[in-house]
C-alpha cells in the first residue's frame, strides 16, 4: 500500500530515531529495573501483585511508573499515528511529526483528565483511597500497552505486504485486549472492595464509555 511508502519516504529519520529512543529506554529499564519491570507485568494478571505494588509504593517503583507512562504516550502516540497516516486521517490537517505530537498530548490530556475525575468523584463520595487505587489498576494496563506495542511498531513500519497486515492487525487487536482486560479489572477490584453497582456505573459511564463516545464525535467534525 502507499501509505507506509509515504510514512518511510516522508519522515524517515524521525521515526527511525522515536523507534530508537524508545528501544533504547526500554533496554536501559530492563537492565537497572528489571524485576521490578517483571513484577509490573505480572500486576496485569494478578490483583494481589498490585495490590502490594500500591501499598509499598517504593521510590524506584514510582521511577519507573513514571518512564513507563512516557512509553505509553511515545509508543501508543506513534501506533495511533501510523494508523491514522494507514487510513488517511488528518485531524486539523497535521502531518509529519506534528501530528505524532498531538497524538501524544491527545492521550496525556486523557491521562490526567482520568487522575482529576478519579479523585473528584472519590473526594465526592468519601472513598478517594480506594478509588487512587482503583486508578493504580487502570494505569497498569497503560504501562502493559506501551511496552507490548514496541516490537510490533517495527514491524508495522518496517515491513511489507502480507507480513505487515498481519502486524497491523496485531496490533489493533492487542490494544483492544488491553483495554478488555482493563475493564475486567476495574469490575473485579470493585467486587472484592465492595464497592457499589451504583458507583461502578457511575465510573463506567463517566470515564469509560462518555469519553469514547465525546472521542467519536470528535472525530466526526474535525474529519
Amino acid at each position: 500500500m502507499e501509505w507506509i511508502e509515504r510514512v518511510q519516504t516522508g519522515q524517515p529519520g524521525w521515526l527511525f530515531i522515536s523507534l530508537f529512543v524508545l528501544i533504547a529506554i526500554f533496554a536501559w529499564i530492563r537492565i537497572y529495573y528489571g524485576n521490578i519491570l517483571m513484577q509490573t507485568i505480572q500486576a496485569s494478571v494478578n490483583f494481589r501483585i498490585t495490590s502490594k505494588m500500591f501499598e509499598d509504593n517504593s521510590l524506584l517503583q514510582k521511577q519507573l511508573d513514571n518512564i513507563l507512562h512516557a512509553i505509553y504516550f511515545l509508543s501508543v502516540g506513534l501506533l495511533v499515528y501510523l494508523a491514522e497516516t494507514r487510513y488517511q486521517l488528518f485531524p486539523y490537517g497535521l502531518s509529519g511529526p506534528l501530528l505524532y505530537l498531538f497524538n501524544m498530548a491527545v492521550l496525556a490530556g486523557i491521562f490526567l483528565a482520568r487522575i482529576v475525575l478519579i479523585n473528584l468523584v472519590g473526594f465526592l463520595f468519601n472513598r478517594t483511597r480506594i478509588f487512587r487505587e482503583y486508578l493504580y489498576n487502570a494505569f497498569i494496563y497503560n504501562k502493559l500497552l506501551g511496552v507490548s506495542v514496541l516490537p510490533l511498531l517495527v514491524f508495522v513500519l518496517y515491513t511489507t505486504g502480507i507480513v505487515r497486515e498481519v502486524f497491523h492487525w496485531a496490533a489493533l487487536l492487542l490494544v483492544f485486549s488491553i483495554i478488555i482486560m482493563r475493564m475486567i479489572r476495574g469490575i473485579s477490584y470493585s467486587f472484592k472492595k465492595d464497592i457499589s453497582i451504583f458507583y461502578l456505573f457511575l465510573y463506567l459511564c463517566a470515564l469509560e464509555i462518555a469519553p469514547l463516545i465525546l472521542f467519536y464525535r470528535w472525530l466526526e467534525e474535525i474529519l
